[in-house]
């Protein structure tokens, strides 16, 4: 029998985990079965439940992939210079997010789900707590070098401006999914202007 590779493993997870966004998208995540899933992928029920032992732990991977993607982002505009000002950090994740998930929707029902759901729960408070470490290290890395801020002095500052970035994100996700007339460009460009810098 020949060997699976790390890579073909991973293709078919990432697979699966599309399959599993696309059925979140239509039918919502509570209403989502793991036979749901299993239809969207044209897979086997033993391929999957090969690679996902729950709907939980598919989320889990799906959340992981877009944080590390957004991660990723951050980083590269990190390594920039000049770098961006940090207000233009929340389109990044904003449109990157879209794109990963095709809906800002999803991430809400995710964040509703965690709620009720212990697992859910500490899923949510875990990318969020990445994103805002991520976010602070930006953040002081730009005040040092756009405002010669020192290491301690920069690093307070992403401290205390990193939950407001990741606040911003989340206000755009909310507005974007029930807000009809919700105008995303503007909010971005006015948080843009008038975020301090």
């Amino acid at each position: 029998m020949p060997k699976v590779t790390d890579e073909y493993r991973a293709a078919r997870r990432d697979e699966i985990a599309d399959a599993a966004l696309r059925a979140f998208r239509r039918t919502g995540f509570q209403a989502t079965s793991m036979a749901d899933i299993i239809s969207e992928s044209g897979l086997s029920a033993g391929a999957i439940y090969g690679h996902f032992a729950s709907k939980n732990a598919l989320v889990m991977a799906v959340a992981e992939r877009i944080v590390g993607s957004r991660v990723a982002d951050v980083e590269r505009l990190a390594a920039l210079d000049p770098m961006p000002p940090p207000p233009r950090v929340p389109r990044m994740l904003v449109e990157g997010m879209v794109r990963d998930l095709g809906s800002t929707g999803v991430m809400l029902q995710l964040w509703g789900e965690g709620v009720t759901d212990p697992e859910l729960r500490t899923l949510a408070a875990s990318v969020l707590a990445e994103l805002r470490r991520t976010l602070g290290r930006y953040v002081a890395l730009w005040h040092e070098r756009a405002h010669g801020a020192t290491a301690s002095g920069a690093h307070e500052i992403g401290v205390a401006q990193a939950p407001l970035l990741v606040s911003a994100v989340q206000g755009y996700v909310i507005q974007a999914t029930l807000v009809e007339d919700f105008d995303g460009d503007a909010y971005l460009d006015a948080l843009e202007r008038y975020f301090p810098a």
